[in-house]
């Protein structure tokens, strides 16, 4: 299955104390379309995933995560960098199911994101368990990472 997504530039994240939420953004900035989301933190040219998500519309999944304590707290705890929600639209192709596609792109960044060792949080706010798989000896870097990390199944 071949699936396309269409970024749009970050949106920063602003403090919204003021309205008694931790954060708030330009939503008009989101679009509505079904699609991607992922809240993080940008610092110089690099960027670390804190949430990904997906919806069948983005603008509003994104608004309603901002009174969601537990995940808002993880984003404003992250270590330094400017926080943004980086959306992307999906472009399906004749016959895709959109539903079905978001599941394989959500899981997809998700499992990328803890592989790169992100500090991922779950819907709930808590902390995605994984494992931290190292490699030393004579290996080829380009093929084999020094170090990768693995989301834990349950009971492990």
């Amino acid at each position: 299955m071949k699936l396309h997504l269409e970024w749009s530039r970050p949106v920063p994240l602003k403090d919204a104390t003021a309205e008694n939420l931790v954060f708030k953004a330009d939503l008009s900035k989101i679009s509505t379309a079904s699609g991607i989301y992922v809240f993080g933190r940008r610092w110089g040219s690099q960027f670390e995933a804190l949430y990904v998500g997906k919806a069948a519309n983005v603008r509003s999944r994104v608004k309603s995560h901002f009174n969601n304590l537990r995940l808002m707290q993880h984003v404003k705890n992250a270590r330094n960098g400017k926080r943004v929600v980086l959306t992307a639209r999906f472009v399906a192709r004749p016959g895709q199911q959109v539903e079905k596609c978001l599941r394989v792109l959500e899981r997809g960044f998700i499992r990328y994101f803890l592989s790169e060792g992100h500090d991922l949080v779950n819907k709930q706010g808590t902390s995605i368990r994984r494992h931290e798989v190292t490699s030393t000896g004579r290996h080829p870097r380009r093929v084999f990472p020094n170090s990768m990390y693995v989301e834990k199944a349950k009971g492990e």
